[in-house]
């Protein structure tokens, strides 16, 4: 079955001939979609800041962290962070974890021209280790992996990478969603899904829950409500045809897939079994419906799905299903994440966080409390909301990854600029908050920063900052009007247009720098079509050549 059957006929249409159930509001258009978006957004971090609260731990512990008092809004509270070795950190009303924390790294990650897995898996996986607030153990292992020399994101073969089936995908993946420019035909977002979970989720089960969780999202954003288990059905079904998906996709299927076979066997049968467990568990979440309602309800599902079994805590297929059908049980976000929340033994944060961004997209109102840097939120949701109308916002400009490499260290990405001011390694210059929480180890400390993205950090950092030279580093633009970053998926489209002439004469002009040479080229394959690339390429030898001409004339040997 084609992935575009996902979505109903008649859920297909421009927002202007949406149901009438959409209750975002009588808006159309532009407006509509990027509200859907914002709240969705705004949900979904607010599910994860009420939802860490509980996580990882039981009754008893939840009073230690609420005081006693109910758990129903976000609240301040401590937690333990770095683990064994770090401190213990008094965190924010809203202060939210890894969940949110990786879907602006996959946010800023998405520009006009598509998603830079490379960004993402080489700058973002990698520094987001020094201000993690969680992390399972296949994203840790993952990042740890990918901040060597030449590991590749297609290749990320960390020990254990075959096995890793949790949801640390499925929480991340929803701005290449909340940017598709078709949200009704999954197509225009699943080959990015892709490409962002097999950086750190190669196992099929891993992989589902981040399909499952778009193709869900991208259903209520496109009828403005939460699927049906019907309407989960046949997203489990489009599914079923993401081996051909994943064909058109070179690095996916001819480095990523043979890896995978090479180690685990035959991708498309795992593929086949990983359907079935969908199916086997829509049938055990649906049992009840449509008489489920409240919070007696999610905790039969949660008890049919086995959620707070070891085995089954954080599974990439029932996380995904379970934030569905948290939205069957209470349609209002307010009440769905706080029952999720107080579901204590479950991945409460990670549910929550998921069956908020659905709910969002259906929601009258933003959440009652604002969580921890809701401006960049805001922004982020406005940005990629712009890029699915078509637009060309600016966005976050990461080093030369020619010459990237990441902190050898947890402790190495805060740094000190030329200047003197704190730099958080690929993400930019930032300030400190307050004054560092000392470390049971010498040498080390955790610091409050903000960055000037507007992004919060608790970060791990030396007690005596090193230098860094990456402000010096600083991508070529192929033209002084065009302000969005470089993509580096290779998936050109029309949409990204390269002012070639603009490209040619920053060459002309900077003819003795290899460096510049090399990014400007980079850049053009990148971003260039096909007959882009052959044009750029033989203008580029010509000048090269003229160069050489020029050059060999002043002593005839090429010397200058």
């Amino acid at each position: 079955m084609s992935t575009s059957k996902l979505i109903p006929d008649r859920a297909m249409a421009d927002d202007g001939d949406a149901p009438s159930r959409d209750v975002v509001g009588e808006m159309n258009g532009v407006t509509c979609h990027a509200a859907k978006v914002l709240r969705s957004a705004l949900w979904a971090a607010y599910g994860d800041a009420l939802g860490w609260i509980s996580e990882l731990t039981d009754e008893d512990g939840l009073k230690r962290r609420t005081a006693g008092e109910p758990l129903c809004r976000p609240i301040a509270w401590k937690r333990r962070i770095g683990g064994r070795s770090g401190v213990i950190a008094s965190l924010p009303a809203g202060c939210y974890s890894d969940d949110t924390q990786l879907r602006l790294a996959t946010g800023r990650a998405i520009h006009p021209g598509g998603f830079d897995v490379e960004a993402f898996a080489r700058v973002e996986l990698p520094v987001w280790l020094s201000y993690a607030l969680g992390g399972g153990k296949s994203t840790t292992a993952a990042a740890v992996n990918l901040g060597k020399p030449k590991v590749a994101w297609f290749a990320n073969t960390f020990k254990g990478w075959t096995e890793s089936g949790g949801n640390g995908a499925a929480m991340r993946i929803q701005p290449h969603v909340w940017s598709a420019r078709a949200p009704g035909n999954p197509e225009s977002f699943l080959p990015d899904v892709i490409r962002n979970a097999i950086c750190t989720h190669s196992h099929p089960t891993g992989i589902m829950g981040a399909v499952i969780h778009a193709l869900t999202l991208a259903h209520t954003i496109s009828t403005g409500r939460a699927p049906s288990p019907d309407e989960l059905g046949t997203a489990i079904a489009a599914a079923e045809n993401l081996p051909a998906l994943m064909r058109n996709d070179f690095e996916v299927w001819n480095y990523w897939r043979t890896a995978y076979e090479r180690e685990a066997g035959s991708f498309c049968e795992a593929w086949e079994q990983a359907i079935a467990n969908s199916r086997d568990a829509l049938r055990i979440a649906s049992v009840n419906h449509p008489s489920l309602a409240g919070a007696e309800s999610y905790s039969a599902i949660v008890d049919n799905l086995m959620l707070r079994e070891r085995q089954h805590i954080g599974n990439g297929i029932l996380t995904a299903v379970a934030a569905v059908g948290l939205t069957w049980c209470e349609t209002q976000p307010v009440e769905a994440l706080r029952i999720a929340a107080n579901a204590v033994g479950t991945d409460t944060d990670t549910i929550a966080t998921m069956a908020g961004a659905i709910l969002g997209a259906t929601a009258e109102a933003e959440p009652p409390v604002e969580v921890l840097d809701v401006d960049l939120l805001r922004s982020e949701a406005t940005r990629l909301s712009t890029i699915a109308q078509g637009g060309h916002p600016q966005g976050h400009r990461y080093p030369d990854l020619l010459h990237w490499s990441a902190p050898k260290t947890r402790s190495d990405a805060l740094t000190l600029a030329k200047n003197g001011d704190l730099y958080v390694s690929g993400l930019g210059l930032a300030h400190t908050i307050e004054d560092p929480i000392s470390s049971p180890q010498d040498g080390f400390q955790w610091q409050w920063v903000d960055t000037e993205l507007g992004q919060t950090l608790l970060i791990k950092r030396r007690v005596a900052l090193t230098q860094n030279d990456e402000t010096d580093s600083v991508p070529v633009n192929l033209s002084p009007h065009d302000t969005s970053p470089t993509p580096a998926t290779g998936n050109a489209t029309s949409e990204t247009p390269i002012d070639l002439e603009a490209a040619l004469d920053y060459i002309a002009a900077h003819i003795r720098d290899s460096e510049a040479i090399g990014k400007s080229l980079r850049n053009v394959v990148y971003r260039g079509t096909r007959g882009q690339i052959a044009a750029f390429t033989a203008s580029l030898v010509d000048l090269i050549r003229e160069d050489r001409e020029a050059t060999l004339g002043h002593d005839g040997h090429g010397n200058i």
